[in-house]
């Protein structure tokens, strides 16, 4: 087994003291995307990370560098990676690239290491959930770090799919499980724990984005989405056995969505415990108000009844919020979501990070983590279905993905290391600019928090000939936080976008950026 080292460097003038939030690009090679964020319980100042498709990183906050270096298994390593510490070991679950198989028919089961070593590479690699002929996709752990009678246990959920992509209504999709109980060395065989089927299209009728998590005493619940609604299960015997699906939200308009300059955006629900409280939380994305938005569902009895959905962003817009995910503070109880957020862009292109915190008193604050915007790519641009975030002894981190007109995609971490108390921000932002693809025109468009004045290049490239397109913009007024639409280039069949320069001077503040971008 090879480990490959092709990245390790200082971050000193990328990372500022930890005593703010603070960001820092992790990887920008060979388009990344999906990333997975855990903390190291062990006390020595390590956050370890994965992103689509075998890329792994191991970043030391202390001496301020990051490793990466290539995952492996021997049944194959294919991207939807996950990281979650359990009984002192990081561990890794992700999809199958099964040797001697051809894409489409190697996903067919899940993998999940426990990492033993990173310098060398060594793992235990446990095959889960191999069903003849049938596709294994989008798992996630969780594990029980406490409970006398299942305390160790390794518990694993994900979708199976009779045929992947596939309209026929005999094809279903159903929602899998499989426990690796403690001093046992593989999983037990794979359960199906849904009552109902969905088809097979991956989209808001397949059963998907089921999550785990444990109480004080072992009780195991679980959590999905499918048909515009979302599922809730639970077990009390290490699930061996489940009871009866509960439908506690309707997702209007369903998991699956349709957004502005992405090729797809989900509101997948996430579902955390906190023990000490006896409490449940499920969030997700959804329209009901017209709008994606952000929700929270509380239960403070162990799921015997929960709240009305509560709305967890406050920015006050008709603009999208998606991508949620979930983390709970183990020693204040408060809820962490982070989000993509588009507050500040009436066109949905462009987008921050933002952090709803849920505190135990019920309520509901906004801290805006990243302090510039970042463009979408357009929906010919795999962007991957997810982001992480991790809490630990008072530390944030938040990993998602980026773009920066490259035409190639990079993973973005912030950290925090002491939470603030969740005050909303609006953090001042640069101007900044979008070519974004939809189909064969690029739209050009600045995201504008100052009085700017621009001009932007576009060079095209069709079979040796090239052709150069010129913009120039400039806006004296007071407003912020809209998206100012440059102009438009079609693209013909064959051309491609060769080059980008673009100058942008701030009015307000008198700086002026410019770049140079070459593209492949």
């Amino acid at each position: 087994m090879r480990l490959i080292s092709v990245l390790t460097f200082t971050l000193s003038s990328l990372i500022s003291a930890f005593s703010q939030v603070s960001q820092i690009n992790i990887d920008n090679t060979d388009n990344p995307n999906e990333p997975s964020i855990c903390f190291s319980r062990n006390g020595d100042s390590l956050l370890y990370a994965a992103a689509n498709i075998t890329n792994f990183y191991t970043i030391n906050t202390s001496k301020r560098t990051i490793h990466k270096q290539k995952a492996s298994s021997p049944l194959g390593v294919y991207g939807d990676p996950v990281l979650h510490w359990a009984k002192s070991s990081l561990y890794y679950t992700h999809l199958s690239k099964t040797p001697k198989k051809e894409y489409g028919d190697w996903f067919d089961r899940i993998v999940v290491q426990r990492i033993d070593s990173l310098r060398p590479w060594k793992e235990k690699s446990y095959g889960v959930g191999y069903n003849m002929g049938k596709m294994q996709d989008k798992p996630w752990l969780s594990s029980d770090n406490w409970s006398l009678k299942y305390k160790d246990n390794i518990y694993v959920t994900w979708t199976e799919f009779d045929t992947y992509g596939s309209s026929d209504p005999y094809d279903y999709s159903r929602i899998r499980f499989a426990a690796l109980d403690s001093g046992n060395d593989s999983f037990n065989p794979a359960i199906t724990i849904s009552d109902t089927v969905g088809n097979c299209e991956d989209g808001d009728n397949t059963l998907e984005g089921a999550t785990t998590a444990v109480d004080a005493s072992g009780n195991l619940y679980a959590s999905w989405a499918g048909h515009g609604k979302i599922y809730f299960d639970q077990s009390s015997d290490g699930g061996k056995t489940w009871g009866t699906d509960r439908i506690v939200a309707t997702q209007v308009k369903g998991w699956d969505m349709d957004m502005p300059n992405i090729m797809r955006a989900n509101g997948m629900p996430f579902l955390v415990a906190d023990k000490e409280r006896n409490a449940l939380y499920i969030c997700w994305a959804d329209e009901r108000n017209g709008q994606a938005d952000i929700w929270l569902l509380v239960s403070k009895n162990l799921g015997k009844t929960w709240s009305d959905p509560i709305l967890l962003n406050l920015d006050k817009t008709n603009t999208h919020q998606y991508f949620p995910n979930i983390a709970i503070d183990e020693n204040t109880g408060d809820v962490h979501v982070a989000y993509y957020d588009f507050k500040t862009s009436p066109t949905n292109t462009f987008y921050t990070i933002t952090l709803a915190t849920y505190t135990t008193d019920g309520k509901v604050n906004n801290e805006q983590l990243t302090p510039f915007v970042t463009a979408l790519p357009g929906k010919q641009v795999f962007y991957g279905d997810y982001l992480d975030i991790d809490v630990y002894n008072n530390q944030l981190a938040v990993a998602y993905t980026a773009y920066d007109l490259s035409q190639k995609s990079e993973i973005n971490l912030v950290t925090e290391a002491t939470i603030s108390n969740g005050v909303f921000s609006k953090i001042a932002i640069n101007n900044t600019l979008a070519i974004v693809r939809n189909n064969d025109t690029a739209q050009v468009i600045l995201n504008v928090e100052h009085p700017h004045k621009t001009k932007i290049t576009i060079h095209l490239e069709k079979n040796g000939k090239k052709s150069r397109y010129v913009y120039k913009a400039i806006y004296r007024g007071s407003n912020t936080s809209w998206d100012h639409i440059l102009g438009a280039v079609y693209i013909e069949p064959e051309a491609h976008i060769s080059r980008i320069k673009y100058r942008i001077r701030d009015l307000a503040i008198r700086n002026v950026y410019k770049r140079k971008i070459k593209l492949d």
